[in-house]
């Protein structure tokens, strides 16, 4: 199986289309919910959840949180 790699904008890119897309929120919006226990229906944002375990702990995505 082939392996992808993305950088940093594209994962933030693809966090932030999703995030828009289904509710309408930010990446760091969607990640400060998660965080906080806030985020309702998770799941619905799983992929996005996902995404942003690539990113290191001390991105500005959660820095910002």
């Amino acid at each position: 199986m082939p392996t992808a790699e993305l950088t940093r904008d594209e994962i933030i890119a693809e966090m932030e289309r999703v995030a828009q897309q289904r509710r309408h929120l930010s990446a760091a919006d969607v990640m400060r919910a998660y965080r906080s226990g806030t985020l309702e229906d998770a799941g619905e944002l799983a992929d996005v959840i996902v995404l942003a375990t690539l990113l290191p702990a001390d991105d500005p995505l959660f820095t910002e949180l």
